[in-house]
């Protein structure tokens, strides 16, 4: 039979390319797995010139109306197609999807994406694990650590066909935005499905670290909302000391903008939030107390931490997350003072079961003394970091006692209240009693 002179070819058709005079030419092209020819025309099939794919350093769309660019060894060859449609089949089907590496031994995902770079699609290999975005360049058939991105940095995994089609779709990090292409729908979609996933169990473990086994009101599930997306690593740090591990757990980048830091490279600066190391950048050598080391050594010592810490510190630092009854309990015995803060704190509770009841309006001026606070009439061992700070100045106490004082009075004089008092079940004294009464009364 006679030979099939179309076999092995993806796509046949019609393009323009651009002369040395800036004069637009149409030849007849056949594109091959690896191999695009330039021909006269479909009839004769007089090759004018090939290019070997596997020579094809970058392609580019350079316009909207079809034209793109590919890169020989150096020298541009410029075409033209005759729709957007048209060009995107062409790189879908030339580019080089096949890695040559063994996968990370933490990846969930591993394989070619290619990113936008300045309008040139560049090969990488992305490697996907439950912590980090991997982006490696290969050099001399090495895997080289290219960029690195936090779980936590993503905000968003959208597609974009804008870009070329189902193929395309973009991740939205706080450092960057990276637009992707995969080797074909199926392909995107999987990464973008297995993204979400990676990222929703982040955030949801990260709010169990946040809670610490409690539950936020409302406010503080907003506060949650807000800081978690962009800080949610740093979570895990509020309440645990954290251990330095080393710039080679960090694979010598900066945690913050995955700047190559260490030896020959910018100096590193130890957060002493987090352990981790970051650029000279992303650390000015603000300081601020630690809470994981006020909470279990009562340390009190200002230390270096890097921006993104402080900005986290500053956006939680009035939220009541620690609870100090699941995290450090035996505060309360070595701390001088914190006894009696959280028998005021229970007194407290008990007052405003009363005001919570009260028709005379007294919660409402109660709470405009509280400041905001109002998980101190919920939960006697809630702390925010402010109060944590403000027990070790010697602040807080005072400020209990006066709210105390408002409050107490207000049941003594009020005969709403007076009445939800009780008589002792022992001696049938008339002296009305009150369960706050800690020093006259036991239950």
């Amino acid at each position: 039979g006679l030979s099939n002179p179309f076999r092995g070819l993806l796509k046949l058709g019609s393009l323009e390319r651009r002369g040395a005079m800036g004069i637009w030419k149409e030849f007849f092209c056949e594109l091959s797995p690896l191999e695009l020819r330039l021909l006269l025309d479909h009839e004769d099939r007089i090759c004018v010139e090939s290019y070997s794919l596997l020579r094809c350093e970058s392609l580019a769309l350079t316009h909207s109306d079809g034209r793109f660019e590919l890169v020989f060894l150096g020298k541009k060859l410029f075409l033209r197609a005759p729709s957007r449609d048209e060009y995107s089949d062409v790189p879908g089907n030339s580019l080089d999807w096949a890695p040559a590496h063994e996968p990370e031994l933490d990846a969930i995902k591993e394989a070619v994406l290619y990113v936008d770079i300045d309008k040139t699609w560049v090969p990488f290999i992305f490697s996907l694990s439950l912590e980090t975005l991997k982006c490696f360049k290969v050099r001399n058939k090495d895997k080289i650590l290219s960029n690195s991105y936090g779980i936590e940095t993503i905000q968003d995994i959208v597609p974009d066909t804008s870009l070329g089609g189902p193929a395309f779709f973009k991740v939205i990090t706080s450092k960057a935005v990276l637009k992707l292409q995969a080797e074909n729908a199926e392909e995107a979609a999987s990464w973008r499905e297995l993204l979400r996933e990676v990222l929703m169990s982040y955030l949801e473990s990260a709010e169990e670290a946040l809670t610490l086994g409690g539950s936020l009101d409302g406010h503080s599930q907003v506060v949650l909302k807000n800081t978690v997306k962009e800080n949610s690593f740093l979570l895990q740090y509020l309440v645990a000391i954290p251990t330095e591990k080393g710039l080679d757990s960090q694979s010598f980048i900066c945690a913050g903008c995955s700047r190559q830091i260490g030896f020959s490279f910018a100096k590193p600066k130890l957060c002493a939030f987090s352990g981790l190391y970051y650029c000279d950048s992303c650390h000015q050598d603000d300081e601020t107390v630690i809470p994981s080391r006020l909470i279990h050594n009562w340390d009190l010592t200002k230390r270096g931490v890097c921006r993104q810490a402080l900005k986290f510190l500053t956006q939680i630092r009035n939220q009541p997350l620690i609870d100090l009854k699941l995290v450090n309990e035996s505060l309360y015995e070595h701390v001088e003072g914190m006894g009696r803060i959280l028998r005021s704190r229970e007194q407290l509770k008990l007052l405003g079961d009363y005001l919570i009841l009260c028709r005379s309006g007294a919660l409402k001026e109660l709470s405009k003394r509280l400041d905001h606070r109002h998980y101190l009439l919920e939960c006697p061992h809630k702390y925010s970091v402010t109060d944590l700070r403000q027990i070790a100045d010697g602040v807080f106490e005072t400020f209990l006692q006066a709210l105390l004082q408002f409050a107490s009075h207000h049941v003594y004089t009020c005969d709403l209240c007076t009445q939800r008092g009780f008589i002792c079940q022992i001696c049938n004294s008339s002296d009305i009693i009150f369960p706050f009464e800690f020093d006259t009364t036991t239950r």
